[in-house]
């Protein structure tokens, strides 16, 4: 941006010429964030791994989805759209909780949020000792691989209205917009919202979303800031289960087409649907001191139709996957998975500051009190789950029409989770030295309630989880952290066999910072994760979990950007690691590989934008994505090769607009990825190259 000065004329001096400073807005790299220490600390001085996806690299990217997005952030696991009923995200080779606005989003669906809205992605790398609270105990997989922090964009005093239009392949097609509106001085308005379809590969599979976020913010003077915020996001699909390996990754018996769907004729769709309300009010008490307090209330439910092959001469029943060769020797499975989460969160804080003797605390204190009720079922077709007993393959033309499970008038399944926790944080400033000390306690009961499957625990967990850090600046643009956490976990989700204990997870991080070194700026971090106590099958009992041994990911994180010339934007994110399985009653797992997760990843990406001439507005983008071969299921029966990928982006803005052009898949590299349905021992094609062509307008 430049900013130009002139001298005002005056006849009695002299005409001084115009004055121009030229500079260029680092947009990839946010200077501040709140969401690693829910204080708004400068990035340099925080004392473990966090990267920034701002909203200029997403819409530089012209990034879709939340998969999409992270990319750009090292170790962050893919997630594709026809698995996103059944898994979340992973950081370092561990479940990583999704939280917007504060507060976690209860379920195990949340890679299906909405980008129309985000104004900023904060993907915060280990438990951080558990630093939103509810991410403990409700119905989600936890953070203790980490936890990816989403701001939506709230109304603000400026005039906003823009309308964004998109088409491309395969079969995709959507609207987006979003418009604030200031009423007065002290109030505005804000609503945004999309509608989208897009098609896939798949036969018969295509994904629709709608979603609307309407928010209301209230400022009468500089120490209040009240912002309401609403949400409902809906995204329907039809449920996907895989291929087998045999005829994908194994074609000795056979190949299957890519396209090959496996479901039902005539199933129905499946339904995720969450909405809520969050507050939070921002109240300065004294020049040193706020107030700060959120509520939210949360629903998720997932309504899931599914149907899967099994191996008809197997003795593994419709409880998982047999061989499923493409011959005619396999069973077709239904099954009807709903489960519904209501969540109510109260959550108030303190923080003030506190300088003597050239020394600066930041003092932050608060709760975090939250109450979870879980209801749900799973119910197969005909009792049993196969569909029809006549055996199937694959390759038929058709498969057996669907037959709807027959729902309980309750849900089976009626878990309540409350958790409580108080928190105490002191980030101390002395010279170059940053020092961080945090304690959490707190106490998660459970109540775990399924009685079709003789389930009947109650638990109460109570433990004070440790966060202590430091950072030194060596120099203005060069420092080093050190930081150790830790987190739990009490498991939700599975069946468990006997009441639950919690999961526990612990990081050790060395770290070097960069910041805008010849404009540069990057983070590399050393790292030691584990986990213990981790849910696994009951090889005893099929359909429910034990809790077992640990696990463990080291290695180095690598994440770069990089102004390296005038108009040019370069971004790395490499990960090189070992995630292995460390400890564990079955003694033939240890040692294995992490399911579905990398030991090499990269992320490289550079961007031209050009300011001046006659191709000003003109910009150009090229990345590649690259992993190594992954676990197909947690025995490493298979893996899936590793796989390099190219996109490329085009845009052009002029006054008031912006048109855009986006390849992913460039190259159209056809490869396969390890499906999360049942836990591993499918395989998806992954997305084919896809063209998408985007108008964007502001009136």
């Amino acid at each position: 941006m430049s900013l130009s000065v002139q001298a005002q004329q005056d006849p009695a001096t002299t005409a001084l010429p115009a004055v121009v400073v030229t500079g260029q807005r680092d947009a990839y790299s946010p200077a501040s964030t709140r969401a690693a220490t829910r204080t708004d600390t400068p990035v340099e001085q925080i004392p473990q791994s966090i990267v920034t996806l701002p909203k200029a690299l997403l819409e530089d990217q012209g990034s879709r989805t939340l998969d999409a997005a992270l990319r750009n952030a090292s170790n962050v696991n893919t997630v594709d759209s026809r698995d996103a009923n059944n898994v979340m995200f992973k950081i370092r080779g561990f479940t990583a909780a999704t939280v917007v606005d504060g507060v976690a989003m209860p379920g195990y669906f949340p890679a299906q949020e909405s980008l129309v809205n985000i104004e900023r992605i904060d993907v915060i790398k280990g438990p951080a000792g558990d630093l939103f609270g509810s991410s403990q105990g409700q119905g989600s997989y936890g953070s203790l691989g980490g936890t990816i922090a989403i701001t939506t964009a709230e109304p603000g005093p400026a005039p906003v209205r823009r309308l964004h239009l998109r088409l491309g392949t395969p079969g995709e097609r959507g609207l987006g917009f979003d418009v604030n509106q200031p009423i007065g001085t002290d109030w505005a308005v804000r609503l945004a919202g999309e509608l989208s379809r897009t098609g896939s590969e798949t036969d018969r599979v295509s994904f629709r979303r709608q979603a609307l976020f309407p928010s209301l913010a209230w400022t009468p003077g500089p120490d209040t800031k009240v912002v309401l915020r609403a949400r409902h996001l809906e995204n329907r699909t039809l449920d996907y289960s895989g291929l087998p390996v045999n005829g994908t990754l194994d074609t000795t018996v056979g190949t299957l087409p890519r396209r090959t769907m496996i479901a039902a004729a005539d199933q129905p769709d499946t339904l995720t649907t969450a909405r809520g309300v969050n507050l939070q009010w921002t109240q300065r008490l004294t020049p040193d001191w706020n107030f700060d307090l959120t509520l939210a209330r949360q629903h998720a439910e997932v309504d899931q139709r599914g149907s899967w092959l099994v191996d008809a001469t197997g003795m593994m029943g419709c409880f998982g996957f047999g061989s499923a060769n493409p011959g005619p020797a396999n069973l077709l499975c239904g099954a009807r998975l709903w489960d519904r989460f209501t969540t109510t969160t109260v959550s108030p804080s303190l923080t003030g500051r506190i300088e003597h003797d050239g020394i600066r605390h930041t003092l932050s204190t608060g709760l975090d009190l939250e109450r979870t009720r879980d209801d749900a079922f799973m119910i197969y077709s005909n009792l049993l789950g196969p569909i029809a007993m006549t055996p199937v393959s694959p390759t038929d033309a058709s498969l057996p029409a669907w037959v709807e499970p027959v729902a309980p008038t309750t849900p089976d399944q009626q878990n309540r989770y409350r958790s409580r926790v108080v928190y105490l944080q002191d980030q101390i400033d002395i010279g170059r030295w940053h020092l961080l000390a945090g304690l959490r306690h707190s106490t998660i009961d459970v109540t775990d309630v399924n009685p079709a499957w003789g389930v009947d625990n109650v638990s109460r967990t109570r433990r004070t989880t440790p966060r202590v850090g430091a950072v030194f600046d060596a120099s203005a643009q060069v420092s080093l952290f050190a930081g150790w956490s830790q987190g739990i976990k009490v498991p939700t989700v599975s069946i468990f066999s006997a009441p639950p204990k919690p999961e526990q997870g612990q990081q050790k991080e060395l770290g070097l910072r960069l910041k805008d070194l010849g404009g540069l700026s990057a983070t590399v971090a050393l790292f030691d994760l584990t986990r213990r106590n981790a849910a696994v099958s009951d090889p005893a009992q099929p359909g429910k979990s034990i809790q077992t041994g640990e696990q463990r990911a080291t290695g180095v994180d690598i994440d770069l950007r990089w102004r390296f010339a005038p108009g040019w934007n370069a971004l790395a994110a490499l990960t090189s690691q070992k995630a292995r399985i460390t400890a564990d009653t079955n003694a033939a797992l240890v040692d294995k590989k992490l399911f579905n997760v990398p030991q090499k990843a990269a992320r490289l990406a550079v961007r031209h934008d050009v300011a001046e001439g006659a191709w000003a507005g003109f910009s150009a983008g090229l990345g590649l994505t690259y992993h190594g071969r992954l676990a197909g299921d947690s025995t490493n029966s298979f893996f899936t090769p590793a796989a390099t990928v190219w996109d490329a982006q085009l845009s052009w803005r002029t006054a008031g607009a912006r048109y855009g052009l986006g390849m992913a898949n460039l190259l159209d590299r056809q490869y396969y990825r390890p499906s999360a349905y049942f836990s591993g021992g499918q395989v998806t094609p992954a997305p084919r190259r896809s063209v998408t062509a985007s108008a964007e307008f502001d009136f």
